[in-house]
């Protein structure tokens, strides 16, 4: 069995390479292979949105305005801080806001359910999922509920909150559910990755699926330019560009509880450190330790979603304490699964992520603002 699950692993490491490399793909390779399949999951793709833009397959609606949040390439693009900041902008409009996420990987992901109701969180990591319960943490005065079947949730949401407005959290695919705004995220880094589709790369649509976004909003972004090398963008469609600020949210070395304070990521600066995280893109969290001024003695990597068991986290306060650590740091995704576990040698920290509009941001707050208000939206 072990000698199975190094296999799987391995392939899997594999596919993941090629997906996100660049180089020329030799004839028999798995490269060709996964680009055969990449072209059957296209074409699926493409008659998949054929059959819903001409009504055979219908589209349902809710009776309020829908935001969904998304983007067309698998892996993080800051899907959810941009949920979290547009939640707060409609609210800050003066109106009831609901946030809906499919609950990914948690127990409530098939019959959906309310995570928070903005003040009392009801389900934690493990039945929300890591995304929604990190957004109630977050979003103490907004709702939070899950559920795969997005129409079914956001009835759920309607009748128990009478929300104004639902936001919806990675929807961008979900086109069963009509929405009023559809903002797309790309990545300024690699906004289309290696321009193949799943599995020979990581787009998880034909970029002319770009043409339902009513706005695309480059991410880590550090100026205001679009790339010329990015084909396929919708004509006469709003560009904005944010920027990923990491931040640190301490957490008490007894007994792991969370505390509100944000605080600058200057604090760890040559601090000796051992990291952990399970994202879908460990390196980038590494780099911004590393760019904060942190001495990374040694770096642990999860699958995205990872659920830490005993053996994992006690690996990890062994390796802290052998290396003679300063300090413990992780994500606060990551954190939120973990807070019970107390056998720290260390302190730990959890850094998040704040994401910040670059430019005129009022011209963001006007747009959606004014879709919000068109009579037709």
């Amino acid at each position: 069995m072990t000698r199975l699950t190094d296999y799987i692993e391995r392939l899997r490491c594999r596919v993941e390479s090629v997906a996100k490399g660049t180089g020329p793909s030799p004839i028999f390779s798995i490269e060709t292979v996964l680009l055969f399949l990449s072209v059957a999951y296209g074409g699926v793709m493409c008659i998949r949105a054929r059959l819903y833009e001409k009504g055979v397959l219908p589209s349902k609606t809710l009776p309020c305005r829908v935001v969904s949040i998304g983007n067309i390439i698998a892996g993080g693009t800051g899907k959810t801080p941009m949920t979290i900041l547009v939640a707060q902008i409609i609210r800050d409009l003066g109106y009831r806001v609901v946030v809906i996420s499919r609950g990914y990987r948690g127990r409530m992901e098939d019959k959906g359910g309310i995570v928070s109701d903005g003040e009392t969180i009801f389900k934690g990591p493990e039945d929300a999922g890591d995304e929604p319960y990190l957004m109630a943490r977050i979003l103490k005065d907004i709702p939070i509920v899950v559920g795969r079947r997005r129409y079914e949730a956001g009835m759920m949401a309607m009748e128990r909150f009478n929300p104004d407005v639902i936001v919806l959290d990675d929807a961008f695919q979900h086109i069963r559910l009509k929405r009023d705004i559809n903002l797309v995220l790309l990545d300024s880094r690699s906004p289309l990755g290696n321009g193949y589709l799943l599995p020979r790369g990581l787009l998880r649509e034909p970029v002319s699926a770009l043409s339902r976004a009513h706005a695309v909003i480059f991410t880590r972004s550090k100026k205001n330019v679009i790339s010329s090398n990015i084909n396929g963008l919708p004509k006469l469609r709003p560009v904005f560009y944010t920027v990923h600020t990491p931040v640190v949210r301490k957490t008490d070395q007894g007994y792991g509880t969370f505390l509100n304070d944000v605080m600058d990521i200057s604090i760890l600066k040559g601090k000796k450190t051992v990291a952990f995280s399970g994202l879908a893109d460990n390196d980038q969290f590494f780099d911004s330790l590393e760019q904060a001024g942190c001495n990374l003695d040694h770096k642990f990597s999860f699958a995205d979603h990872y659920r830490y068991g005993p053996k994992d986290l006690d690996r990890i306060a062994e390796t802290a304490k052998e290396k003679g650590a300063e300090v413990l740091v992780t994500t606060f995704k990551d954190f939120v699964k973990i807070e019970n576990y107390t056998r720290w040698p260390v302190a730990l920290v959890a850094v998040d992520v704040n994401i910040q509009l670059l430019g005129d941001k009022h011209c963001f707050l006007n747009f959606i603002s004014g879709a919000l208000k068109r009579p037709d939206a």
